[in-house]
């Protein structure tokens, strides 16, 4: 159960990674971070003010927060990535944060089976390579290598995230969501306002808007529940194969073809989720 849950936090975090750039191409960079994550925001209110949880106590909120830190730098320096760069690096590069995750429960001696340690590696390595395609005209090799400073950043901050969030639901599942959500709204704010981002967007465009971060929160939901029966460095990585998702609605919805190299990355991915269930 907790590799299928992962699974569909991939699922709805691909999804969300696909929608979120294009989006951005329409609508002011600023307005697709911010009211996708209000809307989050508000359906974590909703589901802590429905299951009736008792607040947390401070050590808790403050994991949270941190754990909301790190979604916040983790999703600003994606979509700064993907507007200097395409989506098919910067994605890959950001799904490698799942590493994270398996150093530390490592660390806290939760070692890994003979077929795990075979599937992760297989998993993560499938995900770049599919992801992967060869650089078009008119994309500049600046662009693209800050494009990939970003992409890091982004894969730190993700891996934060990963590791700090579950670890925050023992003060309460939804509670967690909603600090987290509420820390990352905050930062989200002070990096649009640095920045001086424009977030106005017409009323009619903010159901839209609100999609991909509607997406995330779903996704985070699942991850949290893998997490309760599941081991950490398993699920993180399967919760983190997002950038197959993202890759496969390219190809389907935007007529894109795949190389031999994707076409590697998929099966090393399929069979490494295969070994890791096993």
């Amino acid at each position: 159960m907790a590799i299928a849950l992962s699974l569909g936090t991939s699922l709805c975090y691909g999804v969300a990674n696909y929608l979120a750039p294009l989006l951005a191409r329409r609508f002011a960079f600023g307005a697709v971070l911010l009211v996708g994550q209000l809307a989050a925001l508000a359906c974590a209110a909703v589901a802590v003010a429905a299951s009736g949880e008792a607040a947390p106590g401070g050590h808790d909120v403050w994991v949270a927060a941190l754990a909301g830190l790190g979604n916040a730098v983790g999703l600003a320096a994606f979509l700064r990535a993907t507007e200097l760069g395409p989506v098919s690096i910067a994605a890959p590069i950001g799904a490698t944060g799942a590493v994270l995750p398996v150093v530390y429960d490592l660390t806290r001696g939760h070692p890994l089976g003979a077929l795990e340690a075979v599937g992760l590696p297989l998993a993560i390595g499938g995900v770049v390579l599919a992801a992967r395609r060869p650089a078009r005209a008119g994309e500049h090799a600046r662009d693209l290598r800050a494009s990939i400073g970003f992409a890091i950043v982004s894969a730190i901050g993700f891996g934060l995230f990963l590791i700090a969030l579950p670890q925050a639901s023992g003060g309460g599942r939804w509670w967690a969501l909603l600090d987290a959500r509420v820390a990352l709204v905050a930062v989200v704010v002070v990096l649009l306002a640095a920045g001086g981002r424009s977030v106005m967007a017409p009323v009619a465009a903010l159901p839209r808007l609100a999609l991909p971060g509607v997406l995330l929160l779903t996704g985070t939901v699942l991850y949290v529940i893998a997490a309760e029966h599941g081991q950490l460095s398993i699920v993180s990585v399967c919760a983190s194969l997002n950038p197959a998702v993202t890759v496969a609605l390219s190809l389907a919805l935007l007529g894109e073809r795949v190389t031999r190299t994707q076409a590697s990355g998929i099966a090393l991915a399929i069979t490494g989720v295969v070994l890791i269930a096993a």
